[in-house]
């Protein structure tokens, strides 16, 4: 009896392939209780200076000036990464729970070691009614800031800080911020650019009622604080 065995297929083995991921990786740069800390300060502040002034960050990307959400700047909370800015806008949103307080995540932030996020503390005053204001004003939202720093600091520690003494005034692409004393306008910034330009102000530079104005909507005002008012995102080894 003649028997046939029929051999067995081969296995050719399966090509290697590799995989090259590149792209930046997520840092640690700070804390949610750290930043926290920052917005629980200011809402110690006496209630007439939270009145008319509210606490903001404002960020910015070194060194080319980037819109902050390319950064990807999140709360790396339990529930999902959670963004503080979006799109274009350049202000930080920050949530405030008593749950993310007791979690207290990480913050992370995405971006190359040659690119930093740069944030601005900016105490804002609210919004006018008309793109105009005057020099008395200007001195009651600077005094306001430096009563609220005797106040949460104490006499003897106010007296050596620094008082508050210049407002930035952003004004928007295509206008014109003038300064009319005794009736004789003064211009002190055409922003023909197209974005806004910030002019440091000093009001005690001006004569008493001196009118401050412009012919288009500021896009911000805001007290310069006398302490530094830049902070980096940097990594947290």
């Amino acid at each position: 009896m003649l028997f046939q065995t029929a051999g067995a297929q081969s296995v050719m083995p399966r090509p290697v392939e590799t995989l090259t991921v590149t792209g930046k990786h997520a840092m640690r740069v700070g804390s949610y209780k750290g930043i926290y800390r920052v917005y629980e300060r200011f809402d110690r502040l006496p209630e007439r200076a939270r009145q008319t002034l509210s606490l903001h960050f404002l960020g910015d990307i070194l060194p080319d000036h980037a819109v902050p959400s390319e950064a990807r700047v999140v709360i790396h909370a339990k529930s999902g990464d959670i963004p503080l800015f979006v799109g274009n806008d350049r202000e930080m949103h920050f949530p405030r729970s008593d749950a993310l307080l007791a979690e207290n995540p990480p913050v992370l932030l995405t971006l190359s070691s040659d690119r930093k996020v740069q944030l601005e503390l900016a105490i804002e005053v609210d919004p006018l009614p008309q793109p105009s204001f005057t020099k008395e004003q200007a001195q009651v939202w600077l005094g306001e800031i430096n009563a609220s720093i005797r106040d949460v600091f104490g006499v003897i520690l106010a007296f050596l800080a620094p008082d508050a003494h210049r407002i930035k005034v952003d004004v928007a692409p295509g206008a014109r911020f003038e300064a009319v004393e005794n009736g004789t306008a003064r211009l002190l910034v055409d922003n023909q650019g197209g974005t806004p330009y910030t002019f440091l102000l000093r009001p005690q530079d001006y004569q008493a009622r001196t009118l401050f104005r412009s012919d288009r909507p500021f896009s911000l005002i805001r007290v310069k604080v006398p302490t530094d008012e830049f902070f980096t995102l940097r990594r947290k080894d």
